[in-house]
């Protein structure tokens, strides 16, 4: 696994919207390591038969190096022991005669029921049942109760002797059981001294196993002994070449090895001088690697909500979990399907209902109305128009043409001379309206100029009621920075002699301009950190928090973020919060963008759509200051609030209404970058213009 984010410029952590764009790399992909256990055997079971050849088995379970009992998962299943062997015992003895000898006439009971009666006169025998018999094999003996009662059940005594049923009798529980063995297993090893196993139980003739205890236990013959305990020659051991590649790229395979039996020097010998040692495999299992096949993703939804439609999916080749491959590399016979035919409810009958239209979009010429167009069932119910045929659909717009328009010039009042005396100049409002006569009145309403025949009439008009008198005084400038950011250093400004038409003249008295020139100290910048990292190193501050720096020989406070961290950030806290900060793309859209929305006002309910799918809000407390260039970083949002939509970068404003030339809501903000394009600002945005420009002219300290 590794670890996947968005990044901005700066590299620090974005919001994955910002990289919706983009392909994401994997964060998990499948890793092939050696298995972690080994497999261990355990003992094998006594064989499946008692005489005859039988099966034995053993369990086989894969363990860690302390010997606990994992997954089988954690062990090469190539190199699995065998959990089962041949094994043989005994020849099985030939039954003749009777297949239960011992249950013959002469061993069976005179009296079997309980319940028998013996009567004489008005008393009678009664017999409870027999008990268990007191051998389990061979001869034994068994007892029940025998009682004289009268015809009302009590206890008598003249019941006849002669008749009275048997207390006791003999009984079998068949022969005892004997020692039985098998052949015995082989040699554990071929010199050396190993070890070979038989099986021994105790059991009848029949087969029918007993505990041991059952048997005589000193007659139980040895289950094991030693064998080949002649010693090992010991000039000859097997080697072994190197293993072959794998028979197959990918799947399950085979690869081999050849298996020599060799003498100390080296030299070639006959297999039969190693055959007491373990021979090493010369085969084995492997694994060339996953082979691509085909992967089917789930099936989509029916496409109809009702009759026949179809499903489709997606079917790629791949190899393992996420690696993609080329559909050459999967076989085109195994293909899976990737689209086949739905069945859905059968559809009930809907159609459409056209409603009336609306009035013309225009009072004159050529315009546009609209009606609504929806889709009902049977009953009249509403329903989503894709129940209804599309190609059936009435249209919902028409144009519609009108009375010709005309257009006229309209001038207002000329307003007063700018200027008292001078030259100085007049204005009027000029516009193009679009006239048209009514039942009852006569509208205006504004239009571009080209619709206006002739020239525009003038707006401005210069004017001059009378000469000024010529005067001249004295006319500063404000103070400049100080010459030194720490220290003592001068400040300068300019001094004038203008006349009150701003021309430069030389009446103004000498001795009585102001001085252009003064010593300015900066005592307090001295101490001050240049930035947030010297913050940290000279004042040994780990704490967020206002801090004061010295910003081109000026004090200003600044939030400084990531005081625990190596690098922390500067940031400026706005004075009005993030109630009046904001950024904001509207998300509506005119249906018709030639028009304005109700003459510029923002509302809900006009003919929009809302499906811009950059459309966001977001609210600042605090924005990112760059002191090397004193840019505000517009993408950190790490004091922002996302309360609808995309987060918006500082100081954006978009609104989706219409392309048309609507009235400005504030035409006094500062320029920005129209992209959507800025025709519409909302009103709050205002004040974080004018904040914005007293931080670009630092007029915030």
């Amino acid at each position: 696994m590794r670890y996947v984010s968005c990044r901005d410029e700066d590299g620090s952590v974005a919001d994955e919207s910002a990289c919706a764009t983009l392909p994401k790399p994997v964060a998990k992909e499948e890793c092939s390591v050696t298995p972690c256990g080994q497999w261990k055997a355990l003992d094998w079971s006594s064989c499946s038969v008692t005489c005859g050849q039988g099966k034995a088995t053993r369990q086989v379970v894969c363990v860690n190096y302390s010997d606990h009992v994992i997954d089988r998962s954690e062990c090469d299943p190539d190199y699995i022991p065998e959990t089962d062997q041949d094994c043989s015992m005994s020849p099985c003895p030939q039954w003749t005669g009777l297949a239960h000898p011992f249950q013959n006439e002469d061993f069976r009971p005179r009296s079997d029921s309980p319940s028998r009666t013996h009567v004489l006169g008005g008393n009678q025998w009664r017999t409870g049942p027999w008990g268990a018999c007191s051998s389990t094999c061979a001869g034994g003996s068994q007892r029940r109760v025998v009682v004289c009662q009268d015809e009302n059940g009590y206890t008598a005594n003249d019941c006849v002797e002669r008749i009275k049923p048997d207390e006791q009798r003999a009984c079998e529980s068949g022969p005892c059981p004997q020692w039985a063995y098998g052949s015995w297993g082989e040699c554990t090893k071929l010199c050396g001294g190993g070890m070979r196993t038989r099986l021994v139980v105790c059991q009848r003739a029949n087969g029918d196993r007993f505990p041991d205890l059952s048997c005589e236990v000193l007659d139980k013959p040895t289950d094991r002994e030693q064998c080949n305990t002649h010693a090992c020659p010991q000039d000859a051991a097997w080697s072994t070449g190197p293993w072959s590649s794998c028979s197959v790229s990918c799947g399950r395979g085979h690869k081999h090895r050849n298996v020599y039996c060799l003498a100390k020097d080296g030299s070639h010998l006959e297999s039969d001088n190693c055959k007491h040692l373990p021979k090493p495999h010369g085969h084995r299992r492997c694994r060339g690697g996953r082979c691509p096949r085909w992967k089917a993703g789930a099936w989509s939804q029916c496409s109809v909500s009702c009759g026949q439609g179809v499903q489709q999916r997606h079917v790629g080749c791949q190899i393992g979990t996420h690696k993609a491959a080329r559909e050459s590399e999967c076989s085109s016979y195994s293909r899976p399907e990737s689209e086949r035919v739905c069945q859905a409810s059968p559809c009930p009958l809907y159609t459409w209902r056209a409603e009336q239209w609306q009035q013309c979009t225009k009072t004159c010429g050529e315009g546009s109305r609209y009606r609504q167009v929806v889709c009902v069932a049977e009953d009249q119910s509403e329903v989503h128009s894709t129940h209804c045929d599309s190609d059936q659909r009435p249209p919902d717009r028409e144009s519609c043409s009108l009375q010709p328009c005309e257009y006229v010039w309209i001038t207002g009042e000329w307003s007063e001379c700018s200027v008292t005396c001078g030259k100085g100049y007049r204005q009027r409002l000029v516009s193009c309206s679009e006239i048209y006569t009514g039942k009852e009145n006569y509208e205006y309403s504004y239009q571009t100029t080209v619709n206006c025949p002739g020239a525009q009439p003038p707006s401005v008009h210069p004017c001059y009621l009378r000469d000024c008198p010529v005067s001249a005084t004295w006319r500063v400038g404000n103070w400049g920075s100080c010459s030194v950011s720490c220290g003592i250093g001068v400040m300068h400004r300019s001094v004038q002699c203008l006349t009150n038409e701003d021309q430069p003249s030389h009446l103004c008295p000498t001795d009585t301009k102001p001085e252009e020139r003064k010593a300015c100290r900066n005592v307090y910048n001295c101490e001050l950190p240049q930035n947030c990292k010297e913050v940290k190193k000279l004042n040994s501050a780990s704490v967020d928090g206002e801090y004061f720096l010295a910003v081109r020989g000026k004090p200003l406070k600044v939030f400084c973020a990531g005081m625990n961290s190596d690098y922390p950030k500067e940031y400026v806290t706005l004075a009005h919060g993030d109630s009046e900060n904001f950024s904001e793309v509207y998300g509506h859209r005119l249906h018709n963008p030639t028009e304005c929305p109700y003459n510029g006002s923002r509302r809900d309910d006009c003919h929009c759509r809302k499906d811009y799918t950059a459309a966001g809000f977001s609210s600042f407390q605090k924005i990112r200051l760059d002191l090397t260039s004193m840019q505000i970083i517009t993408t950190d949002l790490e004091f922002a609030r996302t309360s609808e939509g995309h987060p918006v970068p500082f100081a954006t404003a978009g609104d989706c209404y219409s392309a048309a030339k609507c009235p400005q809501v504030c035409p006094q903000a500062i320029p920005l970058p129209r992209n959507p394009p800025l025709t519409l600002l909302p009103r709050p945005l205002c004040p974080l213009f004018l904040e914005l420009e007293q931080l670009i002219t630092g007029q915030f300290i």
